[in-house]
């Protein structure tokens, strides 16, 4: 079959005509729909002002396309007021009403390989086009026009090769030929550099007595305009790391090469491969910029790096990055993990308690004192948690201080201490410290040991308001977990105002949702009731996958949260000694809601899928 566009293009429908389709589709407003009709060429001529400007700056310059002008605006999805209607969404209506096949291009998914080798960056910027994927004879193509047939013939003859056009918005292949041309032209450079034997120019000495040290990452174009391969190269990748809301960045060494993975939504996916003689070269220039001794290979490092993620290159919100170096058998690795102020500090509300968790927990942060604890594994969001209630409760008018193993992200509203054992700087020592420097609120990044716990109690028991995480299964655990550090059962009683346990669920994409029905075994595994001895019909969403989630149904994540309120009922069994069981079933009748319990709770609301809450959550059955 020949999936070739046919000689005669198909008219490409009016403005008009699309914002109607937008509109039967659920994604605009009938309001919107008239507004941006009756602006549409007032906006078009904006648009274009603005192109005719940045082509003094070497930027390229065409016609606003229809699809580019109803982007412009910014309106939110009829459907989803948290998202808006954006290039792509509207390409892809477009190219539904054209006849012809949609590409939504996913990053994680191109080979830099194919790109580069079968088109040269000056083409596939003037033409709009990028190579997906080939195989069988054929190639297929990512076109802002796709029933160009002169374009299509030219890259037959280029690719010797039959072309499958598929459309696709001249946003997003902009944006993928930046990234692939621009890091694999660096990455070559910066090989055959290395290889050459050349030296680059010396980079400047840093203090070391900083805690960490700003960068502002280049804007793209500023990127390309400079030589400083290795430099544009670790840019780029930073670049990419925000823009794909990547948590955690790893640079791996492997036996011939070096291998780039990003953990996004809390899944790694491999993202680059990098020329072996090139990775000592990019690992050396992420410790410079992390303020670790780049001559130092034998042993693990720490540093921090502060910069800019956003549009703007350098002038976006800060993002702060924790690095960590580890010798590995075939070189060093490095790790960076990104902390997005907008995404660490988060008001209350949108940490994704329900009203009553919420009401119960922002009780408890305003005692003037006592004992909070979090808890749950790493990567439950514990860190989110205390920063975001912290930076709720820290005013003018109260002293906060902080002792972290490491300071996970630097807030000046605070007074952080580093645990720095080499010098004795403990939490326990740092602890009788804090006593003598008049705080309000106490937060200890973690407490580990029988010492830490009997400072960490004193402090709550003498005025403070006390915020801490320990390592536990679910809330009634810590409880059980303080009295085996050595606190006393009186201690617990008189400190402790509440225990919060928490987990982070994948939410099902909104993109690709459908609603199915739970079967009967998978009722049966949630441990729902019963209702007149047969199972209830619970609907509930799940994620067909598309390109938007990258084939998982899965896109974001929010937080599980197991609200543990220290009643007269749970101090009466604390002061018994009763086990784990005994006081969770008493915090069940004081009205706590279990891990599982609320899970399935944001699994019936559409929130999270069966999988998910089966992930994340653990049933003790002596509940």
């Amino acid at each position: 079959m020949n999936s070739r566009p046919p000689q005669t293009s198909p008219r490409a429908p009016t403005i008009i005509e699309l914002l109607d389709a937008l509109v039967g589709l659920g994604h605009l407003k009938p309001l919107h729909r008239d507004e941006i009709a009756a602006r549409a060429m007032q906006q078009r001529a904006h648009l274009q002002r603005q192109r005719l400007a940045a082509r003094f700056h070497g930027a390229e310059a065409h016609e606003p396309t229809d699809a580019e002008v109803i982007a412009s605006f910014h309106f939110p999805l009829a459907t989803d007021a948290s998202d808006h209607l954006d290039e792509d969404r509207v390409v892809e209506v477009q190219a539904r009403m054209m006849g012809v096949p949609y590409a939504h291009i996913d990053p994680l998914k191109l080979s830099p390989d194919l790109i580069t080798s079968t088109v040269s960056r000056p083409f596939a910027r003037r033409h709009c086009v990028v190579p997906l994927e080939s195989g069988d004879g054929t190639i297929r193509v990512a076109m802002a026009d796709p029933f160009d047939e002169t374009l299509v013939d030219e890259l037959e003859r280029i690719t010797g090769r039959r072309v499958e056009a598929l459309m696709a918005s001249r946003k997003a292949i902009q944006k993928i030929i930046t990234e692939v041309y621009g890091f694999q032209s660096s990455v070559t450079a910066a090989e055959e550099q290395v290889r050459g034997g050349s030296k680059g120019p010396a980079q400047p000495g840093v203090d070391l007595g900083n805690l960490e040290q700003y960068f502002r990452l280049k804007k793209v174009d500023e990127i390309e305009a400079t030589d400083r391969h290795v430099v544009n190269a670790v840019e780029y990748l930073l670049h990419y790391a925000f823009d794909n809301r990547a948590s955690d960045i790893h640079v791996e060494p492997r036996r011939e090469e070096g291998v780039v993975r990003m953990r996004i939504d809390g899944v790694l996916h491999e993202v680059y491969r990098i020329p072996k003689v090139v990775l000592p070269a990019i690992v050396s220039r992420i410790k410079m910029m992390s303020r670790m001794d780049v001559a130092e290979r034998r042993k693990p490092q720490d540093g921090r790096i502060k910069t800019a993620a956003g549009a703007a290159g350098g002038e976006g919100r800060e993002v702060e990055l924790r690095v960590s170096t580890l010798p590995a058998a075939f070189g060093e690795k490095i790790v960076l993990r990104i902390f997005d102020p907008e995404q660490i500090l988060v008001d209350l509300p949108d940490l994704g308690m329900y009203p009553e968790e919420l009401e119960a927990y922002e009780r408890f942060i305003a005692r003037p004192n006592g004992l909070l604890l979090v808890t749950g594994p790493t990567g439950s969001g514990k860190t989110t948690t205390l920063y975001s209630t912290l930076r709720a409760i820290a005013t003018p008018q109260v002293n906060v201080v902080t002792i972290e193993d490491p300071i996970e992200m630097v807030v000046e509203e605070f007074n952080q201490v580093a645990v720095q054992h080499k010098i004795d700087v403990t939490f326990p020592t740092m602890l009788r410290t804090f006593l003598r420097q008049d705080p309000d609120i106490i937060m200890v990044g973690e407490i580990r040991d029988a010492e830490t716990a009997e400072y960490a109690v004193q402090a709550a028991l003498t005025g403070h308001l006390v915020l801490s995480t320990l390592h536990t299964n679910d809330s009634p655990s810590t409880i059980v977990r303080l009295r085996e550090l050595g606190v006393d059962k009186f201690l617990v009683n008189s400190t402790l105002v509440g225990v919060v346990a928490q987990r982070l669920a994948r939410k099902v994409c909104q993109n690709c949702k459908v609603e199915e029905t739970l079967t009967a075994d998978q009722v049966a595994l949630l441990e729902i009731p019963m209702r007149g001895g047969r199972p209830p019909e619970l609907k509930v969403a799940r994620g067909e996958g598309c390109p938007r989630c990258r084939g998982t149904g899965l896109f974001g994540r929010t937080g599980i949260f197991e609200v543990l309120d220290v009643t007269d009922g749970v101090r009466r069994l604390v002061a018994e000694e009763a086990d784990a069981a005994s006081i969770a079933r008493q915090a069940r009748a004081d009205g706590m809601r279990t891990l599982r319990e609320v899970a399935v709770h944001k699994l019936a609301a559409g929130i999270t899928s069966f999988n998910e809450v089966v992930r994340v959550t653990v049933q003790e059955e002596s509940r």
